[in-house]
Protein backbone atom coordinates (compact mmCIF):
# COMPACT_ATOMS: atom_id res chain seq x y z
CA UNK A 1 0.00 0.00 0.00
CA UNK A 2 1.22 3.35 -1.05
CA UNK A 3 -0.12 6.56 0.79
CA UNK A 4 0.28 10.47 -0.14
CA UNK A 5 0.82 12.63 2.88
CA UNK A 6 1.70 15.91 1.53
CA UNK A 7 4.17 15.90 -0.97
CA UNK A 8 5.85 12.71 0.52
CA UNK A 9 4.94 8.99 -0.27
CA UNK A 10 5.09 6.64 2.53
CA UNK A 11 5.06 3.11 2.09
CA UNK A 12 2.98 0.65 4.04
CA UNK A 13 3.97 -2.86 5.63
CA UNK A 14 1.00 -4.60 6.96
CA UNK A 15 1.41 -7.73 9.78
CA UNK A 16 -0.42 -9.45 12.00
CA UNK A 17 0.40 -10.12 15.42
CA UNK A 18 -1.57 -11.37 18.40
CA UNK A 19 -2.57 -8.30 19.98
CA UNK A 20 -5.67 -6.57 20.83
CA UNK A 21 -4.94 -3.19 19.49
CA UNK A 22 -3.71 -2.06 16.22
CA UNK A 23 -0.33 -0.04 15.91
CA UNK A 24 1.57 2.41 14.00
CA UNK A 25 5.35 3.12 13.66
CA UNK A 26 6.86 5.70 11.15
CA UNK A 27 10.17 4.65 9.91
CA UNK A 28 12.65 7.43 9.38
CA UNK A 29 12.73 6.07 5.43
CA UNK A 30 9.00 7.27 5.33
CA UNK A 31 8.14 3.31 5.74
CA UNK A 32 4.84 2.86 8.15
CA UNK A 33 4.27 -0.32 10.03
CA UNK A 34 1.33 -1.49 10.41
CA UNK A 35 0.47 -3.76 13.23
CA UNK A 36 -3.28 -5.35 13.18
CA UNK A 37 -4.60 -8.28 15.26
CA UNK A 38 -4.85 -11.55 13.83
CA UNK A 39 -8.36 -11.80 14.31
CA UNK A 40 -9.23 -9.39 11.62
CA UNK A 41 -11.08 -6.78 14.47
CA UNK A 42 -9.87 -3.88 12.83
CA UNK A 43 -8.86 -3.01 9.23
CA UNK A 44 -5.73 -0.98 7.73
CA UNK A 45 -8.21 0.87 6.17
CA UNK A 46 -9.97 2.40 9.31
CA UNK A 47 -7.07 2.45 11.62
CA UNK A 48 -5.58 5.13 8.71
CA UNK A 49 -8.62 7.05 8.68
CA UNK A 50 -8.72 7.26 12.54
CA UNK A 51 -4.91 7.51 12.80
CA UNK A 52 -4.74 10.46 9.61
CA UNK A 53 -3.74 13.78 11.78
CA UNK A 54 -1.61 11.50 13.93
CA UNK A 55 0.08 10.47 10.40
CA UNK A 56 0.56 13.75 9.35
CA UNK A 57 1.86 15.21 11.63
CA UNK A 58 4.63 12.32 12.22
CA UNK A 59 5.20 13.14 8.37
CA UNK A 60 5.86 16.29 9.36
CA UNK A 61 8.23 16.09 12.39
CA UNK A 62 10.36 13.51 9.93
CA UNK A 63 10.68 16.07 6.88
CA UNK A 64 12.62 18.73 9.64
CA UNK A 65 14.69 15.63 11.38
CA UNK A 66 18.43 15.14 10.72
CA UNK A 67 19.69 11.92 9.04
CA UNK A 68 23.40 11.69 11.03
CA UNK A 69 24.97 9.47 8.50
CA UNK A 70 25.14 10.11 4.38
CA UNK A 71 27.07 8.61 1.55
CA UNK A 72 28.97 12.33 1.50
CA UNK A 73 28.24 13.63 4.91
CA UNK A 74 28.77 13.26 8.17
CA UNK A 75 27.84 14.54 11.53
CA UNK A 76 30.50 14.67 14.46
CA UNK A 77 29.58 15.74 17.84
CA UNK A 78 26.61 17.24 16.24
CA UNK A 79 28.41 19.40 13.53
CA UNK A 80 27.98 18.67 9.54
CA UNK A 81 31.23 17.25 8.15
CA UNK A 82 31.46 16.95 3.91
CA UNK A 83 33.88 13.80 3.56
CA UNK A 84 36.47 14.22 1.24
CA UNK A 85 38.80 10.99 -0.07
CA UNK A 86 42.22 11.51 -0.31
CA UNK A 87 44.53 8.92 -1.83
CA UNK A 88 47.55 8.27 0.17
CA UNK A 89 49.63 5.44 1.45
CA UNK A 90 49.10 6.02 4.90
CA UNK A 91 45.52 5.27 6.08
CA UNK A 92 43.99 7.79 8.64
CA UNK A 93 41.50 10.64 9.29
CA UNK A 94 41.73 14.41 9.72
CA UNK A 95 39.17 17.00 11.09
CA UNK A 96 38.87 20.02 9.73
CA UNK A 97 36.66 23.14 9.89
CA UNK A 98 33.84 21.79 7.58
CA UNK A 99 35.26 18.60 6.38
CA UNK A 100 36.52 15.12 7.17
CA UNK A 101 39.20 14.02 5.27
CA UNK A 102 39.80 10.29 4.74
CA UNK A 103 42.97 9.23 3.65
CA UNK A 104 42.92 5.70 2.00
CA UNK A 105 45.13 3.33 0.22
CA UNK A 106 44.45 0.46 -1.67
CA UNK A 107 40.43 -1.10 -2.15
CA UNK A 108 39.58 -0.47 1.78
CA UNK A 109 35.85 0.69 1.63
CA UNK A 110 35.58 4.29 2.49
CA UNK A 111 32.50 3.59 4.57
CA UNK A 112 34.09 1.00 6.54
CA UNK A 113 36.86 3.59 7.33
CA UNK A 114 34.71 6.57 9.00
CA UNK A 115 32.51 3.80 10.41
CA UNK A 116 35.86 2.52 12.45
CA UNK A 117 36.74 6.02 13.33
CA UNK A 118 32.89 6.88 14.42
CA UNK A 119 32.86 3.71 16.16
CA UNK A 120 36.42 4.30 17.86
CA UNK A 121 35.37 8.03 19.23
CA UNK A 122 31.87 6.85 20.49
CA UNK A 123 33.54 3.93 22.63
CA UNK A 124 35.88 6.46 24.39
CA UNK A 125 33.25 8.85 25.00
CA UNK A 126 30.48 6.76 26.21
CA UNK A 127 33.10 4.76 28.30
CA UNK A 128 34.81 8.05 30.37
CA UNK A 129 31.19 9.64 30.66
CA UNK A 130 29.16 6.70 31.89
CA UNK A 131 32.32 6.19 34.52
CA UNK A 132 31.84 9.90 35.68
CA UNK A 133 28.19 9.31 35.82
CA UNK A 134 28.80 6.03 37.58
CA UNK A 135 31.23 7.40 40.25
CA UNK A 136 28.78 10.16 41.08
CA UNK A 137 25.50 8.55 41.12
CA UNK A 138 26.49 4.96 42.33
CA UNK A 139 25.11 3.48 38.67
CA UNK A 140 28.10 0.99 37.69
CA UNK A 141 27.10 -1.54 34.86
CA UNK A 142 28.57 -4.52 33.75
CA UNK A 143 30.28 -3.55 31.06
CA UNK A 144 30.02 -0.42 28.62
CA UNK A 145 30.33 -1.51 24.76
CA UNK A 146 29.43 -0.01 21.49
CA UNK A 147 27.31 -1.77 18.75
CA UNK A 148 25.85 -1.47 15.14
CA UNK A 149 22.11 -0.70 17.06
CA UNK A 150 19.03 0.67 15.38
CA UNK A 151 18.49 2.66 18.52
CA UNK A 152 20.51 5.17 20.67
CA UNK A 153 21.29 2.44 23.36
CA UNK A 154 20.28 -0.77 25.06
CA UNK A 155 20.83 -1.73 28.50
CA UNK A 156 20.44 -5.68 29.33
CA UNK A 157 19.12 -6.86 32.44
CA UNK A 158 22.46 -8.52 33.31
CA UNK A 159 23.84 -5.20 33.54
CA UNK A 160 25.46 -5.25 30.34
CA UNK A 161 25.29 -1.63 28.34
CA UNK A 162 25.24 -1.12 24.11
CA UNK A 163 25.60 2.46 22.71
CA UNK A 164 25.06 2.79 18.67
CA UNK A 165 28.57 2.94 17.59
CA UNK A 166 27.87 5.98 15.89
CA UNK A 167 26.25 7.99 18.61
CA UNK A 168 29.49 10.64 18.45
CA UNK A 169 27.51 11.92 15.31
CA UNK A 170 24.95 13.50 18.26
CA UNK A 171 25.80 16.67 20.10
CA UNK A 172 27.62 16.06 23.27
CA UNK A 173 24.20 16.79 25.64
CA UNK A 174 22.77 14.29 23.27
CA UNK A 175 24.83 11.32 23.68
CA UNK A 176 25.24 12.69 27.37
CA UNK A 177 21.69 11.71 27.90
CA UNK A 178 21.64 8.82 26.06
CA UNK A 179 24.86 7.47 28.51
CA UNK A 180 22.29 8.73 31.60
CA UNK A 181 19.31 7.10 29.81
CA UNK A 182 21.04 3.56 30.16
CA UNK A 183 22.67 3.80 33.49
CA UNK A 184 19.77 4.42 35.07
CA UNK A 185 17.85 1.45 33.57
CA UNK A 186 20.55 -0.43 35.69
CA UNK A 187 18.40 0.55 38.89
CA UNK A 188 14.61 0.63 36.59
CA UNK A 189 14.29 -1.66 34.12
CA UNK A 190 11.27 0.40 32.67
CA UNK A 191 9.66 4.38 31.95
CA UNK A 192 8.50 4.62 35.39
CA UNK A 193 8.34 7.55 37.28
CA UNK A 194 11.28 6.61 39.23
CA UNK A 195 13.07 6.02 36.23
CA UNK A 196 12.23 9.47 35.03
CA UNK A 197 13.31 10.83 38.53
CA UNK A 198 16.64 8.85 38.47
CA UNK A 199 17.36 10.57 34.84
CA UNK A 200 16.44 14.32 36.29
CA UNK A 201 18.68 13.79 39.18
CA UNK A 202 21.88 13.41 36.54
CA UNK A 203 20.31 15.22 34.03
CA UNK A 204 17.83 18.30 35.43
CA UNK A 205 16.86 19.14 31.53
CA UNK A 206 16.13 15.88 30.74
CA UNK A 207 12.92 16.54 28.85
CA UNK A 208 14.30 19.34 26.62
CA UNK A 209 17.35 16.71 25.93
CA UNK A 210 14.74 13.87 25.57
CA UNK A 211 12.36 15.96 22.73
CA UNK A 212 15.83 17.30 21.46
CA UNK A 213 17.02 13.69 20.62
CA UNK A 214 13.98 12.69 18.47
CA UNK A 215 15.02 15.26 15.58
CA UNK A 216 17.77 12.73 14.92
CA UNK A 217 18.10 8.89 12.36
CA UNK A 218 20.59 7.44 11.05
Amino acid sequence: MLLKIGNKEVNCKIKYKKTRHAYLKLNPNYCLEITLPENNSVSAETILKEKQNWLKRKVGELGKSVKLFEEDSVYYKGEKYGVNIVRDKNSGIKIFDNSIEIYKFGKRKTENILLEFLADETLEYVSVKAEEFSSIFGLYPKSVSIKNLRSFGHCKRDGRIFFNSKLICLPIPLIDYVVAHELVHLKHFNHSKDFKLGVEKILPNYRELEKELKKYHW
